[in-house]
Formats: C-alpha cells, sequence, structure tokens
C-alpha cells in the first residue's frame, strides 16, 4: 500500500510545513516508497515532494486510484471535507495542529464528525485536547494517539543569519525573537500575540529602560490592514528600532531563535509550538502561553495577559541564561511504527 503525507512544504515557513518537511524527509529515508503531496506547491524540485497545483482534481482522483494510506497534515475544512467526501476508499492518519476543529458547528461540525468516524488514527500532542475533542466529536479512545510533533532539524538546515537579522541583533544589549504563521485576528483575538508584545516591549524600553531588540519572523502578513495598525502602534510608542519584522524569508527561524537571548511564543491558540522546542533545543530560554501543554523548561504565563507575560520576561531577560533540553521521543519511528500496521 502507498503512504503519503499530505501536507505542506515550505514556503511558506511555519510549524505545521516545518514538521511536515521533516517527517517526509525522515521517513522517506526510512522507506524511500513515502512520498508528501505538497499542497503548497512550493516547488522544492525534490523528487519525493510532489506539488499539487490542482488541489480538487487532487481529491477526485482518490475516487479513482488503487488503496493508500494517507497522513493528512491539515485542519483546514474544506481539505477536511474533500477528504471525506472522495477518501472513503482509503485508510486516513489524521494529525491535528492545533485546536480549531472544535469551533466548528452546523453542518461542518457533521462533516468532520463523520471524517473522524472514518479515520484509523488522530494524532496530536496534548491529552487535554482529548474531552474537548470528544465532547464535539464521537471519536472512539482506540483511535487516538498522544504524540509529539517536533522534530528536530537536520544539519543540511543550517544556512545562517542574514545580514539585516544578524546587524539588528548587534546594535542591542538584549535580544528577543518570536515568529507569527500570519498577522491574524479571529475568535481568538490577535492570534499569534502581537499587541502583547508591542506592550511588553513598551514597558521594557520605555519604562524599564533596556536596550531591547526584538525579532519577528512571518511567513504572510495575510491581514494587512491589522499589521499596519501595529506598526503605527509601534511607531506611537517609539520603539520602531526595537522591533525587527522578518516576512516571508527563507531564513531558518531555529537559527534566529538560537541567536537571541529569549524567545517569546504569546499564541491565543495552540497545540504544539515547535519553534518552543526549536528554542529550547538550542539553549534558548522560552516565555509562552499557557494555552497547551509546553515543555516543563518553558517558563509560562497566563494566556492573552500582557502584563503577566512582562512580568515574566523582565526578570529572565536580564539573566542571559541558557537552558539543556533534549526532545523526548523519536516522532519519525513512532509515525513508521504507524505506518506499519497498513500493509
Amino acid at each position: 500500500m502507498k503512504k503519503e503525507i499530505w501536507g505542506f512544504n515550505p514556503p511558506p515557513i511555519g510549524g505545521i510545513s516545518i514538521y511536515c518537511k521533516r517527517l517526509t524527509d525522515k521517513l522517506h529515508a526510512k522507506d524511500c516508497g513515502i512520498v508528501m503531496r505538497d499542497f503548497a506547491c512550493s516547488g522544492s524540485g525534490c523528487d519525493y515532494i510532489v506539488d499539487v497545483r490542482f488541489k480538487l482534481l487532487e481529491f477526485l482522483k482518490l475516487i479513482f486510484v488503487s488503496k493508500k494510506l494517507i497522513h493528512a497534515q491539515f485542519t483546514n475544512f474544506y481539505l477536511l471535507m474533500m477528504l471525506y467526501l472522495c477518501g472513503w476508499r482509503h485508510k486516513i492518519v489524521l494529525t491535528l495542529h492545533n485546536r480549531r476543529l472544535i469551533l466548528l458547528s452546523g453542518w461542518k461540525r457533521w462533516v468532520v464528525n463523520h471524517l473522524f468516524k472514518r479515520v484509523e488514527y488522530v494524532i496530536y500532542n496534548d491529552p487535554t485536547y482529548t474531552p474537548l475533542l470528544q465532547e464535539k466529536f464521537d471519536i472512539d479512545d482506540s483511535k487516538i494517539v498522544i504524540l509529539s510533533a517536533y522534530i528536530s532539524p537536520g544539519n543540511d538546515e543550517m544556512k545562517g543569519l542574514t545580514s539585516d537579522i544578524t546587524s539588528f541583533l548587534s546594535q542591542h544589549e538584549y535580544t528577543v525573537s518570536a515568529n507569527a504563521h500570519r498577522v491574524i485576528q479571529n475568535v481568538y483575538g490577535d492570534l499569534y500575540g502581537i499587541d502583547q508584545l508591542i506592550y511588553m516591549m513598551d514597558r521594557l524600553v520605555n519604562e524599564k529602560g533596556l536596550d531591547v531588540g526584538l525579532v519577528f519572523c512571518i511567513s504572510e502578513i495575510f491581514n494587512h490592514e491589522y499589521y499596519n495598525e501595529c506598526c503605527a502602534r509601534i511607531k506611537e510608542l517609539g520603539l520602531e528600532c526595537n522591533f525587527h519584522f522578518v516576512i516571508q524569508s527563507q531564513v531558518n527561524g531555529f537559527e534566529v531563535w538560537a541567536a537571541t537571548d529569549l524567545f517569546l511564543r504569546p499564541t491565543m491558540s495552540d497545540m504544539e509550538g515547535v519553534s518552543v522546542k526549536e528554542a529550547l533545543q538550542f539553549g534558548t530560554p522560552v516565555v509562552a502561553s499557557d494555552v497547551c501543554i509546553r515543555p516543563k523548561e518553558a517558563v509560562l504565563y497566563r494566556t492573552g495577559d500582557a502584563e503577566d507575560l512582562f512580568e515574566k520576561v523582565y526578570p529572565l531577560l536580564q539573566r542571559k541564561s541558557r537552558v539543556t533540553y533534549n526532545p523526548e521521543v523519536i516522532v519519525e519511528d513512532e509515525i513508521l511504527r504507524i505506518y506499519s500496521l497498513f500493509s
């Protein structure tokens, strides 16, 4: 049986796309028959990462091709709906990278509920999500696999930082990094907590007098109006020289986190936060929202509470300490074991 990962290869760079790339690379090295269907259509040029140029056609083809294992890496409702409508002949494993499915209602909830009844396994990293998921959908305990989504970066990913980033970091006594897949506001508010970071930087720079520079990596602006509002607020507070936005860059995020004194993850919704574990693995302390389970080495603050974020960051930043962290499991081996259950 063919085994395929259906997901996203960077660019754009984000937690899910990085996971998909690393998982595909490591699994293909152990089983050359494993390929990725790349819905980001990244043009990787890699023979085992296949661009999906026509998404609808890719799903329709499932009705006619031989049975295969599809490991889906998306929670976009319309992609899941097409998988439900067209993937009934195939074995499906679904990895959830965020909690957004529990926000569905009405007919959308009905569709996803019936997809869950059909899938072989649902994989996610946070056991506290299980009661919320099962309250919303009919998922048997036997289908749930709790597994980290963190795969260590390979040596081949090292590119080095661009001159604009190294120059910015060298200009400040203290350095902080953060990231967002996109600039967006939804039911959670500012999803990646840019507003909280602006508040925190105002307190650190204008009140406490610290010379702090924050590098913020963004895969996609998306909401340009809100992004412009954030930039205007930064200018109003006199913080233009303290923020450096890196937008749609090919720079590896983990190399940025490794080069700074502190990494922040102020997300309003999260499942794992791959960047959190990347930062920790490279020795950079982390302050993150308590919206989900985090590694014990991370310092947590109350989700959405910008004042609590500041209170956690201020003393930690001044210490300029490093941390030690070792990933708890070899994720690709566990995924390969699951694949082995299907002949």
